[in-house]
């Protein structure tokens, strides 16, 4: 075979390879699905995506589960959350729209692992991120957040499935699919009523609060059934709002208040025994009107439920309802917690991030979305003193 001899001289033809190189790699840059994570503070980074990889099993390999608060007034939607005091890295990632998907800006962590800093998540598990997004808001004006619910008060149904035959859908997804596809809150709620939601986080289910400008609803599995309902106190901690609403059980509690260790509560949702944040749920409840009149505004009432007050004695009434696990429920006195009170003290006291399992836990973020304006207002690890602020353009 005749070889093709260059015309060209040696240093043309070495500048014509460099150049090409050069190409080659700025071909490959602009291919990559998403940007490198830019660090914006401890154990906060950003991303940008122009695509991901859709995964509706995302959450089966989570085992870590989080307690949270969220409410809505207005054009504002709060939300923290709560975890382990680890360093385990957050992330800001907006995901650009494509067909058939709107583009969205929300908050994702890594939760395979305890302790994982940014420098040990593989490409893989970046690619795979937005997958992992607790909270967020889509071009539509439509925002979403997940809380969890404890399972075992409903014979962990909730857990299996809701909608058997349809498309199987992992409760951890179910933020990421919502921004990715609805319209509309109301549209959001159509989707997820042909998809069959399950899973959760070990012992617990999840349940979700969806907004936009005209409405809000709290969403959740209830005895293996999809339930969505827009006539709630736009407000979510860790018990099932849905809970039983008409029964007879429902209207005497209503009438006559229920008492959680120690404490009556009235005119509240119908509690289960191991319902969880009954005491952040108040005080949202009581300082709400805050909430509606600004993004900061929103954010101090959030302030209010940062997670380390749970263990600060000076808190009244004291949250004995974050301690209702195993044989604790809210009919408990205040006196049965004792014990797993001053534990979870002691290990406050530490501020040690590399305790494991059974760390204390924070806030890890206080999110703000604007409804009308697609806004993310920010803060971090439970300091209010500053605030990030991000624009879905």
């Amino acid at each position: 075979m005749m070889q093709h001899k260059s015309n060209y001289p040696p240093y043309v033809r070495v500048f014509m390879g460099a150049l090409l190189f050069i190409l080659m790699l700025s071909a490959t840059a602009q291919a990559a699905p998403f940007t490198a994570p830019k660090k914006l503070a401890d154990y906060l980074y950003y991303m940008e995506y122009a695509d991901y990889v859709p995964d509706l099993t995302t959450g089966e390999q989570v085992k870590t589960g989080f307690a949270c608060s969220s409410v809505r007034n207005g054009n504002f939607y709060g939300r923290n959350l709560d975890l382990d005091y680890s360093d385990v890295p957050e992330f800001v990632i907006k995901v650009a729209a494509k067909e058939g998907r709107y583009a969205s800006i929300g908050m994702a962590a890594d939760l395979t692992l305890k302790s994982n800093g940014v420098d040990r998540i593989s490409e893989a598990e970046l690619l795979a991120l937005p997958n992992m997004t607790f909270d967020g808001i889509n071009e539509n004006g439509v925002a979403m957040n997940s809380n969890v619910v404890p399972a075992p008060d409903l014979d962990f149904a909730t857990l299996l499935s809701t909608n058997y035959g349809k498309p199987r859908i992992h409760s951890l997804a179910v933020v990421r699919y919502v921004l990715d596809h609805a319209k509309s809150a109301a549209h959001g709620v159509e989707l997820l009523k042909n998809m069959d939601i399950y899973g959760g986080y070990g012992t617990w289910g999840l349940h979700w609060m969806l907004a936009d400008e005209k409405e809000t609803y709290i969403i959740e599995c209830i005895d293996g059934e999809l339930v969505a309902r827009n006539d709630t106190d736009n407000i979510m901690t860790n018990f099932y709002v849905n809970y039983a609403p008409n029964t007879l059980y429902a209207k005497h509690i209503a009438k006559t208040g229920q008492t959680v260790a120690g404490k009556t509560y009235e005119g509240f949702p119908i509690l289960t025994p191991h319902a969880c944040g009954v005491e952040r749920y108040a005080v949202l409840k009581e300082h709400y009107a805050e909430g509606g009149k600004s993004a900061a505004g929103m954010a101090r009432l959030m302030e209010r439920v940062k997670y380390t007050q749970t263990y600060e004695a000076a808190t009244e009434p004291f949250w004995y309802t974050e301690y209702t696990e195993g044989n604790l429920t809210i009919a408990n006195a205040p006196m049965d917690f004792k014990a797993v009170v001053q534990s979870s003290i002691d290990t406050y006291k530490l501020h040690d991030r590399n305790i494991q399992p059974d760390n204390f836990w924070q806030t890890w973020h206080t999110a703000v979305y604007d409804l009308a304006n697609r806004t993310l207002r920010l803060n971090i690890q439970e300091d209010y003193s500053k605030h990030y602020d991000f624009k879905l353009d």
